[in-house]
């Protein structure tokens, strides 16, 4: 196998049986989950995750201030 063919595999390996097992499990569970997912032409993949974080304040009239209660991941 020559250099350049080695490099073209190396850039592209959607013809790797392994990558696309691979690839596609974390591309599906990452939808499952709600994630944004690409896919780039080098066989990359980026994941984008967003966390939501719920904090629940109340109105402390003693200490005239805001107090925190909790926060939910």
């Amino acid at each position: 196998m020559s250099n350049k063919n080695k490099t073209e595999q190396d850039q592209y390996p959607f013809d790797d049986i392994r990558y696309i097992c691979n690839s596609t499990g974390l591309i599906t569970n990452s939808l499952q989950k709600g994630f944004d997912v690409a896919q780039l032409p080098n066989g990359d993949i980026i994941v984008t995750e967003i966390r939501i974080v719920n904090v629940q304040y109340t109105w402390d009239k003693t200490k005239q201030k805001m107090i925190k209660l909790n926060q939910v991941l």
